[in-house]
């Protein structure tokens, strides 16, 4: 999937990409941290279909349930390629630099 980048002076940055499905969509990622997802109308791409606005916050939640099963994925695929990497778990006490 390829996406487009658009610098919004002043906004923050929009990306833009079509869906295996043929669906354009944008990614408006603004300055103070919220984002707007734009779902453009297949027949006409300058109209906005439907958007959808996520709080700092709720862009923190969605990215973190989308992005660790990235993490554990990958980890995954690395555990099988070095032979003898291995992962344990450190606890780290409150208040430690």
């Amino acid at each position: 999937m390829e996406f487009v980048e658009t610098l919004l002076p002043g906004v923050g940055v929009r990306y833009e990409l079509t869906t295996r499905a043929g669906q354009p969509v944008g990614i408006v990622v603004r300055r103070e941290g919220s984002v707007e997802l734009v779902f453009y109308d297949r027949r006409d791409p300058d109209q906005a279909r439907e958007v959808l606005q996520l709080e700092p916050d709720e862009v923190a939640a969605v990215a973190e349930v989308l992005g660790a099963p990235r993490v554990t994925q990958r980890f995954a695929d690395l555990s099988r390629e070095v032979p003898g990497l291995e992962s344990s778990r450190v606890t780290v006490p409150a208040g430690s630099a």
